[in-house]
C-alpha cells in the first residue's frame, strides 16, 4: 500500500491500543461505513500483525457513528488496475477468483486465524461483508438498536467473504436457509436468541459495556485464550484424533510460557496470578 493510500486508510479506519486493547474504528459514517479496498486491506494487516503483537491482547472492531457498523464494500472505490499486454481482454479466466482470495475471504481468515479474541462492539446495521465481519468475531456486543441483513439475494449476488461458510456453523441450516432466502433484517433481540450476538445494551452503553469485556479479556493469559480459539475453529473442521492431538500439544507448550510458570507460582505462594500475556 503506497504512502497516499496508507493515510487515507490511517483516516478511514483509526487504530488505538488502550492497556492492551486494539480499538480498530471504521470511520466512514457518510458513506454508510461501507469499505473500500484499502481499508479492507488495512484490517486484513492489523489482524496479521495483531496475531504476533505482544501488546495486542484483546481486539475491538467497531464503527463511528449510530446507524451503521457496516455495509460491506464501497464498490464506487475500486484499485487500480494493473497494465495489460496489447491485446488482453478485459476479463481474464482466473481474475474474478483472485479478486475474491484476496478480499473479503482473506479478511475473514485472518480474523479466524488471528490468535488474539477479537470482538465486534456492533453500533448500528452490518449489512453484506458488515454482517461477515460480525460473524467471524468471536464475541458480539450489539447495541439495541442494531441490525444484520443479508443483501444478497435481493440483489441477485452470491453470499461472499465467507458469509456461507460461517453462518450454518452459528445457527443451523435450516435457520440460515431462512436468513439467505428471505433476507429479512435480525434484530438485535433475536439475533442473541440465533447465537450471533452474545449481548445486547443500549446504544449509550455500548462502548463500556464492550470496554468491561475486552478489559477483562486482556488481562487473562494471552496465549491460552489463543490456542483455546484455534481449538474452538478447528473443533468443525478436523477428525476427534487430531483435535485431541492439538489440544495435548497446546498444554504441553501452555507449561513453558510465562503464565504457565506463573500459575504454579501463585498457587504455591497462595495469590492472585499476575497474567503477562505470554
Amino acid at each position: 500500500m503506497d504512502n497516499e493510500l496508507l493515510a487515507k486508510a490511517e483516516q478511514e479506519l483509526t487504530s488505538e491500543l488502550i492497556d492492551g486493547v486494539l480499538w480498530l474504528t471504521i470511520n466512514r459514517p457518510e458513506s454508510s461505513n461501507s469499505i473500500p479496498f484499502y481499508v479492507r486491506d488495512r484490517l486484513i494487516e492489523h489482524f496479521t500483525s495483531a496475531h504476533s503483537d505482544l501488546s495486542v491482547r484483546c481486539i475491538v472492531l467497531t464503527a463511528a457513528g449510530e446507524r451503521h457498523f457496516c455495509t460491506g464494500s464501497d464498490l464506487r472505490i475500486r484499485p487500480p488496475a494493473a497494465p495489460k499486454p496489447e491485446g488482453a481482454p478485459d476479463f481474464v479466466a482466473g481474475s474474478a477468483v483472485h479478486m475474491m482470495r484476496t478480499g473479503f475471504q482473506q479478511l475473514m481468515e485472518r480474523m479466524q486465524d488471528c490468535q488474539k479474541p477479537i470482538i465486534v462492539a456492533l453500533n448500528g446495521t452490518a449489512a453484506g461483508g458488515g454482517a461477515m465481519l460480525t460473524l467471524a468475531a468471536d464475541l458480539v456486543i450489539a447495541a439495541d438498536t442494531a441490525k444484520i441483513v443479508d443483501v444478497f439475494s435481493k440483489q441477485a449476488l452470491i453470499p461472499d467473504g465467507g458469509f456461507m461458510y460461517l453462518l450454518p456453523r452459528i445457527v443451523g441450516t435450516h435457520k440460515a436457509a431462512e436468513i439467505v432466502f428471505l433476507g429479512d433484517a435480525i434484530s438485535a433481540v433475536e439475533a442473541v436468541e440465533l447465537g450471533i450476538v452474545n449481548r445486547v445494551v443500549p446504544a449509550a452503553e455500548l462502548r463500556t459495556a464492550t470496554e468491561e469485556w475486552a478489559t477483562r479479556i486482556a488481562a487473562k493469559p494471552t496465549k491460552v485464550l489463543g490456542w483455546a480459539k484455534k481449538l474452538l475453529h478447528d473443533a468443525t473442521e478436523i477428525p476427534r484424533i487430531a483435535t485431541l492431538e492439538n489440544e495435548a500439544t497446546f498444554i504441553e507448550l501452555n507449561l513453558g510460557t510465562e503464565d504457565g510458570k506463573e500459575r504454579t507460582a501463585a498457587m504455591l505462594e497462595k495469590r492472585d496470578p499476575i497474567w503477562r500475556g505470554w
